[in-house]
């Protein structure tokens, strides 16, 4: 297989994310990348790629620093609130697709696929991602019904 053939999978980009805060918050408070990595179970190379944008954080990973940090999950997830999807609610929330299936009981293609908008978010599915995320269901609807409405990608 040729380097061109082979694909490689690229963490795509968490919404909202600012390595800039990340950065500020972690000098503040006096925490090498060392210490901080240490302290969320990443390599310090990690911290260093994320506060130069060559790599996206995983939400849990973000909200472990946020606590070490003492700071809000939100100083490092900025979207506004009338412009969050469901993905950006579940990385506010500090979670991944699979721990999201786990609280909830629905597979990881379900919350995916519900993530892109496709198809219906049925009573049950938005009780359940309501109940996961700590937030109402309306929050969870309108959500959806934006994810449902974004654009489509540019080529």
């Amino acid at each position: 297989m040729s380097s061109d053939e082979r694909k490689i999978a690229v963490r795509a980009p968490l919404n909202g994310f600012q390595p800039q805060a990340l950065e500020d918050a972690r000098t503040t408070a006096g925490i090498s990348r060392g210490d901080l990595s240490r302290a969320i179970g990443v390599d310090p190379t990690t911290i260093h790629n994320w506060e130069t944008s060559r790599s996206n954080p995983q939400p849990d990973h973000l909200a472990r620093a946020a606590e070490k940090l003492g700071i809000p999950l939100d100083h490092l997830i900025v979207v506004p609130e009338d412009s969050r999807t469901i993905a950006d609610l579940r990385n506010l929330a500090g979670l991944t697709q699979k721990h999201v299936a786990d609280r909830t009981g629905l597979s990881t293609t379900t919350i995916g696929r519900i993530e892109r908008g496709e198809g219906s978010l049925s009573d049950r599915h938005a009780t359940a991602l309501a109940e996961a995320l700590h937030l109402e269901e309306r929050t969870i609807r309108e959500a959806f019904i934006r994810t449902r409405n974004r654009p489509l990608p540019s080529r």
